[in-house]
C-alpha cells in the first residue's frame, strides 16, 4: 500500500509542489496590495463592456458648466440666484431636491431670501463634508435635519468605486450619504421602509434588495480602507444615462413640461474649473483621454443603484471574500499545473487548454459581474500564466534529466550493442544478397515473358496489305506496346462484303493480359468465320468463352471491347469500351458513349441482358476513329493528360488527309505531348474512312 502511494506521490510531485508555491506567492502579493490596482483596472473594463443600460427616468440632474458660471456672473453664485433656482425647481413639483453645492457661508445679495427657500422647501436636502477638510452644512437645513454627506471614497489609484451609506460625524451622530438619503426619500413615498436583517452585521433590506456592508475582508480592500458603512458602486453610467438640464435653462424657466414632476432632482457642478469631476471605472481607457465623472453624477448613480435594486431587481454589487478568492487562485494554479504535465506528449493540446483556462477566468468573472459579484481576474490569470511557465519548465527539465540518464545507460552498453548490431547487419547483408540473386532470376524470367507477350501481340495484328485489300474504305491501324506490355487489342476482318472491326483493352499488364488478348482475337475471328452477325449473340458467345478460360487460369482479368460490323455505308456498334468517334465529311465530330452497349468481357458468365447495339450511317468522306485509353490518359512531365478533346481536335483538323496520314498526325501529336515521359500503357489507334 505505502509503496503504491509513494509511487503516485513521485509521479505528481511536480504538481503537488508547484501548485501551492505559485498560489501562495500570488496570495501573499495580493494581501500586500501589489496587484490591487491591476485587478481593479481589469474589473473596470467590465463596466465599459457591459450590455446596454437604459436611461434612469426617475432622476433629473441640473448641471453647472463653465457657460452657466459666466451666465450667473460669479462663483459661488449669489444666494439670490440660488433661491431663484430652488423656486423654479419647486414649481415643477419634484419628489426631492438635492443641492450638491456647499452653502455654509452667505453669498450676498439675497441671503435671507435663500434662507426662506431653505426653510419652506421641505423636500430640499443640503450637503456637508464630514471627513478630511470638513465643510459645514447650511445651518437652517441642519436644524431641520435635511442634510446628507457629500463625501466620496477614493481608492488608492484615485478612482471612485465605493459609495457612502452611513458616516459618523465627529460628535458621534450618524449621517446618510447624499445618494442614499435621496433614494430613501423616493422609496418612502413608495411605502417601502428600511428593515433590519442582522443588526450586528449591519445587514438591512429595502423591499427585495439586501444591503451588506463592504468589509476589509472583501475583494481588494483591507481594514485601512474602511470607514463608515460602504457599498460598492454598481454604476449605471455617466451623465448621458440620466435626464439632465443646465442651470441656465432652469433660471430662464425653459424647463420641459413634467420633466421633474415626482422625480428626484440633483443640482451639481460639472465645470472643470471647479474640480468637482472624478475618475471612475469609466476612466480606465487606454489610448484615449481620461473621462471624469461629476461628483453629482456619482451620487445620482448610487441613488439609481438603490432604486433599481429595490424596484427593478437589478443586482447590487458585492465582492467575494478573501478566502474564496484564495481558493479561486489555488484552483487555477492547480488546474494549469496539472494540464502542463502533458506538455511533452500533447504540446498543442496543452497550449490550447491553458489558453482556454485564461478565457474561462475572464468569462466567469464577467458572468459573475453581470450577476452582481466581483471576483478576481488578474490574480487567477497570473496563476494560470505562472503555473504554465513553471510547470512546463519543470516538465522539460525532468524530461532532459531522464534523457541524460538514458544516454548514460546507453553509453555503458554501447560496445555490446555495436557488436550485436554488426552481427545483425552481417546477417541482413547475406539475406539481401540472396534476395538480389532471386530478383535477378525473376527479372530475367519476367523479361522473357514480356518479350514473348510483345511478339505475340504484334504477330496477330492485321497486315497493311490486308487493310489495303478491303474495297470501299480507307483504313489504317497502329499499336505500340508500353514498357510493361499491356493487353490492347485491335483487329480488322473482312469476308463476303462484311468488315468486322474489334478494339479492346485487357485490365492490367504482363503475360496474362497478353494471353487474354490472344484468346479474344481467336474467338472474334472464329465468330466472324462462322458468319455470326447478330451483335448480341456475338458478344454473349465471346464473353462466355473468355470468362470460362479466365476462370480456368485462376485469374481475374477482364477487358473492355467494342465490335463494329460495317457493310455498304452502315456500321453496327456494340460492346462497352472507350467512346467511338464518328467523323463526318469536313471534320465534324460526333462522340458515341458505349457505356450502355455492354459490360466488360470476362467479368461475369452471363451479360446478355446488358448487351445492346446501335447503327450509324456513313456517307462518302465520313469515317470512324477508335482508340484505347493509352491515348487520352497519356501524361506529360507536368502531370497533364492528353484528353479525348485534344484527340478530337487533331482528328478534325486533319480529316481531309488519308487514314494513314490522319493516324500519323495523331501519333505525332501524342508523342510531342508526352515528350520524355515514360509510357505506362499501350497506345492503339484505328482510323477508317468511307471512300
Amino acid at each position: 500500500m505505502w509503496p503504491r502511494i509513494k509511487q503516485k506521490l513521485k509521479k505528481w510531485q511536480g504538481t503537488l509542489l508547484i501548485t501551492p508555491c505559485i498560489a501562495g506567492l500570488i496570495i501573499l502579493g495580493n494581501n500586500a496590495g501589489i496587484f490591487r490596482i491591476l485587478e481593479w483596472s481589469i474589473l473596470d473594463q467590465f463596466f465599459r463592456l457591459r450590455i446596454y443600460e437604459p436611461i434612469e427616468e426617475r432622476i433629473v440632474i441640473v448641471t453647472i458648466d463653465e457657460s452657466d458660471i459666466e451666465y450667473v456672473k460669479q462663483w459661488p453664485m449669489s444666494d439670490r440666484v440660488m433661491a431663484k433656482v430652488i423656486r423654479n425647481l419647486k414649481a415643477q413639483k419634484p419628489l426631492a431636491i438635492a443641492m450638491n453645492i456647499y452653502r455654509d457661508l452667505p453669498v450676498e445679495p439675497g441671503h435671507q431670501e435663500l434662507v426662506q427657500e431653505f426653510k419652506y422647501t421641505p423636500n430640499l436636502i443640503g450637503i456637508q463634508k464630514v471627513a478630511s477638510n470638513p465643510v459645514a452644512p447650511p445651518p437652517i437645513l441642519k436644524e431641520y435635519e435635511r442634510v446628507a454627506a457629500d463625501d466620496l471614497l477614493l481608492d488608492t489609484d484615485g478612482k471612485i468605486r465605493r459609495g457612502i451609506v452611513l458616516l459618523s460625524e465627529p460628535d458621534g451622530n450618524v449621517i446618510e450619504g447624499l445618494g442614499v438619503k435621496m433614494a430613501l426619500r423616493y422609496l418612502e413615498n413608495q411605502g417601502i421602509e428600511l428593515k433590519t436583517i442582522d443588526r450586528d452585521k449591519q445587514v438591512y433590506s429595502l423591499g427585495q434588495a439586501k444591503f451588506v456592508p463592504l468589509s476589509g475582508n472583501d475583494g481588494e480592500y483591507n481594514d485601512r480602507d474602511m470607514g463608515g458603512y460602504q457599498i460598492l458602486l454598481n454604476y449605471r453610467g455617466g451623465l448621458e444615462k440620466f435626464l439632465h438640464i443646465s442651470i441656465k435653462e432652469v433660471l430662464e424657466n425653459h424647463i420641459p413640461d413634467n420633466l421633474m414632476r415626482d422625480r428626484l432632482v440633483f443640482i451639481g457642478a460639472k465645470a472643470p474649473s471647479l474640480n468637482s469631476n472624478f475618475p471612475t471605472p469609466y476612466s480606465s481607457v487606454l489610448l484615449a483621454p481620461v473621462k471624469l465623472v461629476p461628483g453629482v453624477v456619482i451620487h445620482a448613480n448610487l441613488t439609481s443603484q438603490i432604486l433599481s435594486a429595490v424596484l427593478d431587481n437589478r443586482p447590487m454589487l458585492r465582492a467575494t471574500s478573501k478566502p474564496i478568492n484564495w481558493l479561486w487562485i489555488f484552483f487555477w494554479s492547480g488546474y494549469t499545473t496539472t494540464v502542463a504535465t502533458m506538455f511533452i506528449y500533447q504540446r498543442w493540446v496543452t497550449v490550447v487548454r491553458i489558453l482556454l483556462a485564461g478565457g474561462m477566468v475572464v468569462t466567469s468573472a464577467y458572468i459573475a459581474f453581470s450577476l452582481g459579484w466581483l471576483i478576481p481576474v488578474f490574480t487567477p490569470l497570473l496563476a494560470v500564466g505562472s503555473a504554465a511557465v513553471v510547470s512546463i519548465g519543470f516538465v522539460l527539465w525532468e524530461n532532459l534529466m531522464l534523457s541524460h540518464r538514458k544516454f548514460e545507460e546507453y553509453a555503458h552498453t554501447l560496445e555490446d550493442k555495436v557488436k550485436e548490431r554488426t552481427a545483425e547487419l552481417a546477417q541482413a547483408n547475406e539475406e539481401i544478397s540472396a534476395l538480389n540473386h532471386k530478383l535477378e532470376q525473376e527479372n530475367l524470367r519476367m523479361g522473357a515473358e514480356l518479350d514473348v507477350a510483345r511478339q505475340l501481340q504484334q504477330m496477330v495484328l492485321p497486315k497493311p496489305e490486308e487493310l489495303e485489300a478491303i474495297e470501299g474504305i480507307d483504313i489504317a491501324g497502329y499499336m505500340d506496346p508500353a514498357d510493361e506490355v499491356g493487353g490492347d487489342y485491335y483487329d480488322v476482318l473482312h469476308a463476303d462484303g462484311l468488315v468486322t472491326i474489334g478494339i479492346g483493352d485487357v485490365m492490367g499488364h504482363g503475360l496474362e493480359s497478353g494471353i487474354v488478348m490472344l484468346m479474344t482475337q481467336t474467338v472474334v475471328r472464329t465468330l466472324q468465320e462462322i458468319r455470326e452477325t447478330d451483335p448480341v449473340r456475338f458478344l454473349d458467345t465471346l464473353n462466355r468463352t473468355i470468362y470460362k478460360n479466365v476462370q480456368r487460369m485462376n485469374s481475374d482479368k477482364s477487358l473492355t471491347l467494342t465490335i463494329l460490323n460495317y457493310s455498304e455505308g452502315r456500321v453496327s456498334i456494340s460492346g462497352q469500351h472507350e467512346e467511338t468517334i464518328v467523323v463526318r465529311s469536313g471534320g465534324y465530330i460526333e462522340r458515341i458513349d458505349t457505356m450502355d452497349l455492354g459490360l466488360p468481357i470476362g467479368i461475369d458468365d452471363d451479360i446478355i441482358d446488358f448487351i445492346d447495339h446501335m447503327t450509324v450511317e456513313l456517307q462518302s468522306g465520313d469515317g470512324i476513329v477508335l482508340y484505347t485509353d493509352g491515348i487520352p490518359e497519356a501524361f506529360n512531365l507536368n502531370k497533364e493528360q492528353y484528353s479525348v478533346e485534344r484527340l478530337c481536335e487533331v482528328i478534325s483538323q486533319n480529316w481531309g488527309l488519308t487514314a494513314q496520314e490522319i493516324k500519323e498526325a495523331v501519333i505525332k501529336d501524342v508523342r510531342n505531348f508526352i515528350g520524355e515521359q515514360k509510357v505506362f500503357d499501350d497506345i492503339t489507334l484505328l482510323v477508317f474512312k468511307q471512300e
